[in-house]
Formats: C-alpha cells, sequence, structure tokens
C-alpha cells in the first residue's frame, strides 16, 4: 500500500457517527442491512482504519443504492422510517461515507496514474566487466575489519562496484550515450535536496532481493571515476550467493535504475552519429550487481522516444532551412528578372 501512504484511511467523525446511528437503528427497528453491513458499521463506528479494496467497495456500494434514497421511509417524518435502505445506508457511513468513500477513491486513482507515469520514465544502465577497462572495480568483494564499540575488530565482506562510469560510451542501437560527470548531483548534493535520496541496493533490479537501503547500509559515492556503491554482503544465502558467484566472475555486471530531469539531457550529433549526454539524474531508484548487463528495450525506451524527438526536431530544422534557401533563391531569381542586381 506504498503508493497511497499519503492517504487517509482512517473514518472520519461524520462517517463514524453515522455508523453509530445504523447500529442504534437496527437494533431499535429491526431491520436494514445485512451481516457485512454490520460489521463494516462496527469497524467504521470504532475508528478502524480501511484499506483501499474496502474503500473501493463502499463507493460501490453507495453507487448501486442510491436509488433507495427515493424510497418510502427515506426521510424523517415519512412513514416507516427509517427504511430498511435508510438503516443499511447509515451503516455504511451515509452521506458522510458516500462523500469519504469518493474522495479516496479520486486519490487513489490520481496515485494509480502518476504510478503509472513513473513507470515509464524508468530507465536502466549497466556495465559490464569486459567492456570496460580498468574493470577490476567495475564489481568486486573486499575483505574489511570494522571496529566495534569496544574496540574489537571483525571482518566483514563488502560488495563495491560502480553503477555508471563517467567516459564510457553507450551503444544503444541508433545512437549512443554518454554520462557526464554532473549527472548525480542528487547524490553530491547533501543538502537542499528537491526528494530524499533513497535508492536501494538490489540484485537484478529485483526488489525481492533488497542487498541494502541508502544512507543505512548502502553507501554512494561520485568521483572522478563514476557513481560507485558499496554495501556489506547481506546474511542471507542469496547475498552469500551472490558474492560468491562475483569472486568467481559469473557475475560481472553492475546496473542502476534511474529517472531523468526535466531537460536533464542533451542531444548532439559527432561523426555523423547522435550522441545522448545524461546531464542530471532526478531519481536513483536502484544500483546493485546484474547477471546479463545487456539492454532490454523496455530499459532504454525513455531515451529511444527523446531520441525520434531528436531526429524529429532535426528533420524539421533541415526542411526550415531548405524552405530559406528556396524562397531566397525565388527571391534572387523575381530581381535578376526585374533589372536589379543581386550581392
Amino acid at each position: 500500500m506504498a503508493k497511497y501512504d499519503h492517504i487517509d484511511f482512517k473514518p472520519p467523525a461524520g462517517v463514524r457517527e453515522e455508523a453509530n446511528r445504523g447500529l442504534a437503528w437496527r437494533k431499535e427497528f429491526n431491520r436494514g442491512g445485512t451481516a457485512v453491513g454490520v460489521a463494516r458499521a462496527r469497524d467504521l463506528g470504532n475508528g478502524v482504519t480501511i484499506s483501499p479494496q474496502t474503500a473501493r467497495r463502499m463507493k460501490a456500494y453507495f453507487d448501486r443504492h442510491e436509488v433507495d434514497k427515493k424510497g418510502q421511509g427515506w426521510g424523517p417524518g415519512e412513514d416507516g422510517f427509517p427504511s430498511a435502505g435508510r438503516v443499511a445506508w447509515a451503516l455504511w457511513g451515509g452521506d458522510a461515507g458516500w462523500s469519504w468513500a469518493k474522495k479516496l477513491v479520486r486519490q487513489m486513482n490520481a496515485a494509480d496514474t502518476n504510478g503509472r507515469n513513473v513507470a515509464m520514465e524508468i530507465e536502466s544502465r549497466s556495465l559490464s566487466i569486459d567492456e570496460v577497462e580498468d574493470s577490476g572495480s567495475i564489481l568486486a568483494v573486499e575483505r574489511r575489519c570494522d571496529c566495534d564499540a569496544n574496540g574489537d575488530q571483525t571482518e566483514q565482506e563488502w560488495i563495491v562496484g560502480y553503477a555508471a562510469r563517467f567516459g564510457v560510451t553507450a551503444n544503444l542501437g541508433d545512437f549512443v550515450e554518454r554520462i557526464d560527470p554532473s549527472a548525480f548531483g542528487i547524490v553530491t548534493e547533501r543538502r537542499g535536496r528537491k526528494t530524499p535520496l533513497e535508492t536501494r541496493a538490489l540484485f537484478n533490479h529485483d526488489p525481492n532481493y533488497p542487498l541494502g537501503r541508502y544512507p543505512s547500509t548502502l553507501k554512494l559515492f561520485v568521483d572522478d571515476k563514476g557513481l560507485r556503491y558499496e554495501f556489506p554482503v547481506p546474511d542471507t544465502s542469496y547475498g552469500r550467493d551472490l558474492a560468491s558467484n562475483i569472486r568467481a566472475g559469473i557475475i560481472k555486471g553492475s546496473s542502476f535504475s534511474f529517472i531523468i530531469s526535466k531537460g536533464g539531457e542533451a542531444w548532439s550529433v559527432e561523426e555523423g552519429r547522435s550522441v545522448r549526454t545524461v546531464t542530471s539524474v532526478e531519481r536513483l531508484l536502484d544500483v546493485g550487481p546484474v547477471t546479463f548487463p545487456a539492454y532490454r528495450e523496455s530499459e532504454v525506451s525513455v531515451a529511444r522516444r527523446s531520441y525520434e524527438r531528436h531526429v524529429a526536431e532535426r528533420r524539421s530544422n533541415a526542411d526550415a532551412i531548405t524552405s530559406a534557401k528556396a524562397t531566397m533563391a525565388q527571391v534572387r531569381q523575381f530581381l535578376k528578372d526585374h533589372g536589379r542586381e543581386v550581392g
């Protein structure tokens, strides 16, 4: 439910009051509602925080039963008040509950949409030991001695590596890409970050295999080589297996996932080929070892969309230049035909 953490699912006072009224009516008149409605009223009346699924069920209930308001005995002073439908309506929180449920669903839908939009902007890049000179530092296991509070030394293994290297050109098919040394300001700027740095260390970008979390068990550095990460080998079976596979040279890749900042890229053309330079990363989602450093299409889709816009802009500029030249030629010919000298 992390994406809904900003939404308050605790029943407000008006909802609690109406649910308790519904319970009192049902006890007095012995009509209205079902066992599910009674259970819902008890939770709402006691201020129990509901789940997102319950919020959607509440809205669906009210949407279906709004027609019950037209029945006899709905309003005070009518024969049969409160009708069975009015009692049931109160058990689910009444008008206050309907308004609250609609508000919750709107907030959840907005969070869902935002989550999908964020997912569409995530990119991943990888490095392999076989692809980079001075490759020994791309990914390795180090044994370190640490001192505890009593001064006793203990040895611990750390996995260290570079998620990104400056000066390395990645071939992404129709274009190439480089990471500018200024791209990871989100790491170097310890204060004044627009968004908090909540980077995880993951194996193969898989949240089911967490390895560390910044800043407690994951350390991040930006040096003259690139973006470096370090974390102690987790005391888990997959953590120990990962360290063993790195030492054996079975796992050779290192990677990171990110979302680029608005305006955080620059396009150029070098030797006839388009070059994308990443100049600013807005969110650094995860870093860590990967089994297969090769890029999947989904990992470069954001860059590819940007490339297509870049190509379209270049073509548009070229067409504008061609059109301007043609217009100038026509003007020159017109002036020449009318006896005017053209410089």
